[in-house]
């Protein structure tokens, strides 16, 4: 696919040029590390570096476990330490930095509901630097300490932004207010669109490769993300296992390692109760487990083979997901809980949709688009449409758009503040 990209639509004050990148970090976890803002946080960097070229960026990676990274992270943020979010902030304005994008997920940052981040932000301020926020996750009904922390992120920042105009209105539900609102999308990879099969082909682990080959010819469905106990993989096992008698070439990949913080806590008890599900139901020969963090490849190979993508998530909640984004860039057609960015993403018809947890609805909208005639056709179209927009490029110059007119707004504002009042001598 061919994307065409427009300069953004931004004027510079005076004092500033178009020949010198605004300088900014974003804040967030990062490879090696791996989690979902992991992940997006690494594509969006991508996506700077390769579409706005009026950005300086690096990254500032919050970490508890002291990874090595990549040139690109110029600073690191310890999670365990109160005091490094106070440092690390401070550093950043020494630097030059000119205004840092917070990803925000309570759990990356540290204290008691993530709390410590809002010093981060107060030392930005005290420094005059200006800091943008994305809400990954808005509680439908936080609790009070939660709230408390969003209010306090979002209330300085120079904009916010969130996926879909839903994760806004429960925003201003709870009582987070900002002076912007922004709506970006969730971002997905352009290959996605257009598959280099030879090449991915190549990108593709001998493990992976020879198991989706085994499915050539069969009825699909994944499931590809770090797994952990609220992605609700027993409500999607349930399902196949009743559809098989009806479609006996149906299987179900679920591929991703389990989710690092549920191995530190918890190790992979959850990954064999959903074995031993499995086995009580008798479906061991249609369901598969690939054990991998997958690679941008593997999920397009993944996807490319996958008649549908399924998202079987227990919370209404959720206002973002990576993986029913990409589902959708790939024209896949999605049978989702039904969350909240789901029920965004989904309106236009790429995928049906079932109440989180009910495993006998979620098997009927299963059966619905896997045997209703001309149901699965017009649901990969849907989503192969609203797939279109989600590429990374042009998510990533969206989101420049966004950062370069809040340091606009936040130079026009210095230099308003630095003027003496009407018919007071300037003392130059």
């Amino acid at each position: 696919m061919t994307t065409t990209l427009t300069a953004p639509s931004v004027r510079l004050p005076a004092g500033r040029s178009r020949r010198e990148p605004t300088k900014i970090a974003i804040l967030s976890t990062y490879p090696p590390r791996r989690c979902g803002i992991s992940c997006f946080t690494s594509h969006l960097y991508r996506g700077f570096v390769e579409v706005a070229p009026d950005l300086d960026v690096s990254v500032c990676a919050v970490d508890r476990e002291g990874f090595r990274y990549g040139s690109e992270v110029t600073a690191v943020l310890d999670q365990e330490d109160a005091a490094s979010h106070r440092k690390t902030a401070a550093a950043l304005a020494v630097a030059g930095v000119e205004a840092v994008l917070v990803e925000h997920e309570f759990g990356i940052y540290g204290g008691p509901d993530g709390s410590w981040i809002t010093s981060f932000t107060a030392e930005l301020s005290a420094a005059g630097v200006p800091y943008l926020v994305t809400l990954h996750t808005v509680p439908a009904k936080p609790s009070r300490r939660q709230a408390s922390v969003l209010q306090c992120l979002c209330r300085d920042a120079a904009a916010v932004t969130v996926f879909s105009p839903t994760a806004q209105q429960l925003a201003a539900a709870a009582g987070i207010r900002a002076e912007r609102f922004v709506t970006v999308p969730h971002g997905a990879p352009e290959a996605l669109r257009s598959p280099d099969r030879e090449r991915s082909g190549r990108s593709v682990r001998r493990e992976v490769a020879e198991a989706l080959a085994e499915l050539a010819g069969a009825t699909v469905v994944s499931t590809f993300g770090l797994i952990s106990p609220n992605k609700g993989l027993e409500t999607a096992i349930a399902a196949v296992a009743d559809l098989v008698g009806d479609l006996p070439d149906l299987h179900y990949v679920i591929a991703g390692a389990t989710h690092p913080e549920i191995v530190r806590r918890h190790g992979e008890g959850y990954r064999r109760t959903l074995g031993e599900l499995i086995d009580d139901l008798g479906v061991g020969d249609h369901i598969r487990f690939l054990d991998f963090f997958l690679t941008d490849a593997e999920v397009s190979a993944l996807l490319a083979c996958s008649t549908a993508f399924l998202t079987p998530y227990r919370s209404q909640d959720q206002i973002g997901s990576g993986a029913l984004t990409f589902a959708l860039a790939a024209g896949c057609p999605v049978v989702s809980a039904s969350f909240f960015y789901a029920e965004d993403m989904l309106a236009t018809g790429g995928g049906l949709l079932a109440e989180p947890g009910d495993a006998a609805a979620y098997t009927a909208a299963l059966r619905r688009m896997l045997t209703e005639p001309g149901h699965l056709p017009r649901a990969a179209r849907a989503a192969r449409t609203a797939g279109a927009d989600l590429v990374w490029p042009l998510i990533a110059r969206q989101t420049a758009d966004v950062i370069q007119n809040a340091v606009v707004r936040h130079d026009r504002l210095a230099v308003l503040e630095a003027r003496p009042p009407a018919g007071v001598p300037s003392q130059r």
